[in-house]
């Protein structure tokens, strides 16, 4: 499908724009040493250290040769390498987790090109991507999961294009690298033999052991620091236990919700029930004091009721008609319920769905355009969709959500 001038200077002005809301991203400074007295001082005095802080000393510790065990092994290093690149390169640890950002539009774009058929509708997944506040808040820090998501996508893209061997090293290749971010991405692993079975792809299924084999060797070899600093391949398994270890004590040994939890949050923007405790500060006497605490629910303020909702009901309606259709692209919305049944236990967090949010967005435009091919009066179709459209740039820059309701 060849691409119209109009089509690529909409792709520019997008990616333009994403760019300025995440303009934060080109005024931040590393500073190893202050980075590093902030987090001696949260260990000594227990204040809070947040995780993009985390991740960026980590980072720097392993960019200049500290073995990934060392600090924040409960995740795999590559994305930490990566935050210590832009670190060395930009003294900036989030400047490259928004390029990669941008990387990750533009794959949306090209996997959108596959599945949707008529302009402007190859470009809306991408736009609703770049609008969505959970993309643009992540892709401002140095936080690993920008990362996992653009070897996500990368990975569905090379599944996808299914282009003799290349594509088929390459789609392995992707997987381990995503793996070695995130393991929230394990759901790769089963998605990509349910596509051959689908798609009676037997030979590629025959090999499926082989492209396990070579995500496994990918994956291996982000720990290439820690095996030269004498570890064995028991050391090695040992520390993957360690990781797995960690994260089911923190998920699941610690207290979890009701399986599928994540769909109240991602269904309703509620992260759940909560009591508030305000503190007031006297700047006169220095005096703290503590209000009463108040029962109410926590919000979560990166919400969108235009989309996360509507794209949970349209990655369903496209498994089905993708399924009698287009097994080709039933994948795309299997991204997202993949990713869904695979965190539907234990303690979830809002952010474990972003590598999956690019598909479900594909699938709401491709419902939308599905509907809008299938209605007789296209005129009033197109004004529903632009003012559906507007509605969600609106809501993007405009409407800020609380943290919390007091009940």
């Amino acid at each position: 499908m060849r691409t119209s001038k109009l089509e690529w200077i909409f792709f520019a002005l997008i990616i333009i724009f994403f760019l300025y809301r995440c303009n934060s991203v080109f005024y931040t400074q590393f500073d190893p040493k202050v980075i590093l007295e902030e987090y001696d001082i949260s260990i000594h005095k227990g204040t809070v250290f947040s995780d993009d802080k985390l991740y960026a000393l980590a980072g720097w510790r392993y960019i200049t040769g500290t073995t990934p065990d060392t600090i924040n092994f409960e995740h795999p290093p590559l994305a930490k390498y990566l935050i210590g690149i832009s670190e060395l390169i930009f003294m900036n640890q989030a400047l490259l987790s928004l390029i990669f950002s941008v990387f990750t539009l533009s794959l949306v774009y090209l996997i959108s090109k596959k599945i949707l058929h008529i302009f402007p509708f190859t470009l809306l997944p991408m736009l609703i991507l770049s609008m969505d506040k959970l993309y643009i808040q992540f892709s401002s820090f140095s936080m690993l999961d920008i990362y996992a998501t653009f070897f996500t996508a990368f990975a569905i893209f090379f599944l996808i294009l299914n282009k003799g061997k290349w594509s088929f090293l390459f789609l392995y290749i992707t997987v381990g690298l995503a793996l070695s971010c995130k393991w929230i991405t394990f759901f790769l692993i089963i998605i990509i033999p349910i596509y051959y079975l689908l798609n009676r792809n037997w030979e590629n299924l025959k090999l499926y052991p082989l492209g396990l084999l070579i995500a496994f060797l990918t994956y291996s070899s982000t720990y290439v620091v820690f095996f030269l600093a004498g570890n064995s391949i028991i050391d090695f398994i040992y520390l993957q236990l360690r990781i797995l270890g960690f994260h089911q004590g923190m998920r699941i040994g610690m207290g979890a919700p009701p399986p599928f939890w994540i769909l109240l949050n991602f269904l309703l923007g509620i992260e759940g029930p909560s009591e508030i405790t305000v503190i007031h500060f006297d700047t006169v006497t220095k005096i703290f004091t503590f209000a009463t605490p108040e029962k109410g629910i926590s919000l979560i303020t990166t919400y969108n009721p235009l989309t996360w909702p509507l794209s949970f009901s349209a990655v369903i309606i496209a498994l089905f008609y993708l399924f009698k259709e287009n097994k080709k692209m039933f994948v795309i919305p299997l991204v997202f319920a993949s990713l869904l049944i695979t965190i539907s236990t234990g303690k979830p967090f809002v952010w474990y769905l972003l590598s999956g949010l690019p598909f479900a967005f594909i699938s709401l435009v491709y419902v939308i355009e599905r509907i809008y091919m299938n209605s007789e009066k296209k005129i009033t179709a197109k004004l529903i969709i632009a003012g559906y459209i507007l509605s969600i740039i609106i809501w993007s820059l405009f409407v800020n959500l609380p943290s919390y309701i007091v009940f």
